[in-house]
């Protein structure tokens, strides 16, 4: 595959916290792929005109990804995103500062993966198809990408999206715990990770951001680690409309989507906007 210069980033020292000024109400969470954007062709669709008036009201929204920052810095730029984002499942927070992201690693460089999943696969026998290293056909049928997008998509700093060719998936991530890394599933991909997740990132930018109320949106398994931590979390159907078992019994309190992405998106988040502003004026009206 073709590869192509990484975009330029400003390291921040690993811990430091970031506030602003100005506290924010509500913001809201959101994952990215299939969840605010359509699975198959990556369009934000009616959810565009819903985030324009979601930042327009000072509402932060805040893409919670298993992308690379090279992937999600053009969507967040075509949607006026410029708070921040958590990218390659909580491998690092990207804030926007000073007209660039700013990116807060929370593990190490994706350089020692790759001799990382050799160990996994020694230690428990499977046999991993790694994404970074895939022939570009191969990783644009998996992958669903085409294009910068699909090269973007192969330039990991944090983490390594894999599939299993073969061998049990408990012993992988055994394997993967016994030497300081963990496994998780998202959407289309496994994810090998360092110990740290999107939960911890979430709590980070809840807390720098001052969030009275955090609605949080997403559909696969791997985004349970913020959807748990939320005040309001939103199950996003698959294409199919169908939801994922194992992510629905983890966050047992969620409110599913009536439609997959773009439209269930706009749809859930207006619903609970709606909500929240009528348990407002019915205490306002009491008091």
């Amino acid at each position: 595959m073709e590869t192509r210069k990484r975009a330029a980033v400003r390291i921040r020292p690993k811990g430091t916290l970031a506030r602003g000024n100005e506290g924010h109400r509500l913001a809201v969470f959101t994952a990215v792929d299939g969840t605010l954007l359509d699975a198959r062709t990556f369009e934000a669709g009616e959810n565009r005109a819903t985030i324009e008036r979601l930042l327009a009201a000072d509402i932060p929204v805040i893409p919670m990804s298993v992308m690379t920052l090279d992937e999600l810095a053009p969507i967040a730029a075509d949607l006026g995103l410029q708070t921040a984002m958590v990218i390659e499942a909580g491998g690092a927070i990207a804030r926007w500062k000073d007209g660039a992201w700013e990116v807060e690693p929370c593990g190490p460089p994706a350089e020692t993966f790759l001799s990382v999943v050799t160990d996994i696969e020694d230690r428990s026998g499977a046999q991993l198809s790694v994404y970074s290293v895939m022939e570009e056909s191969e990783a644009a049928k998996v992958s669903g990408r085409s294009g910068e997008m699909l090269r973007a998509s192969t330039l990991r700093r944090f983490s390594e999206p894999f599939l299993i060719e073969s061998g049990n998936l408990r012993k992988i991530q055994r394997a993967a715990a016994e030497i300081g890394f963990s496994v998780r599933r998202g959407r289309r991909f496994f994810h090998l990770c360092r110990e740290c997740d999107e939960g911890e990132a979430f709590l980070r930018l809840r807390e720098e951001l001052r969030c009275d109320v955090t609605i949080a949106v997403g559909g696969s398994l791997v985004d349970a680690e913020f959807l748990t931590r939320a005040d309001v979390a939103i199950v996003m159907p698959a294409l199919d409309g169908t939801i994922d078992p194992e992510l629905l019994a983890k966050v047992k309190t969620a409110r599913i989507a009536p439609a997959p992405a773009p439209a269930g998106w706009t749809a859930a988040v207006e619903e609970v906007l709606r909500t929240l502003t009528s348990k407002r004026r019915t205490r306002s009206a009491a008091s």
